[in-house]
């Protein structure tokens, strides 16, 4: 997950990482942990993020399929 990008969303949505948590029930330490690399949302959240955001696929993609190959194809192209 590249939480530089969804960070971005977030606050280009939403103004701050705590106003994003209140607007989907979340607390606001799960979204910092989520951030710090400490927590890792399951699928199921990971949906209910995007949704949240109004992410289209592309975008999708380069938040939670970030990653790339050895030959640096991106795996989710």
């Amino acid at each position: 997950m590249n939480t530089t990008e969804l960070k971005l969303e977030i606050i280009k949505q939403f103004g701050t990482q705590y106003k994003f948590a209140e607007a989907i029930g979340w607390h606001k330490n799960k979204i910092s942990r989520m951030m710090q690399g400490k927590y890792i949302p399951d699928l199921n959240e990971v949906m209910f993020i995007s949704d949240k955001l109004h992410l289209n696929e592309e975008r999708f993609f380069e938040i939670f399929l970030n990653k790339k190959l050895p030959n640096g194809n991106r795996v989710a192209s």
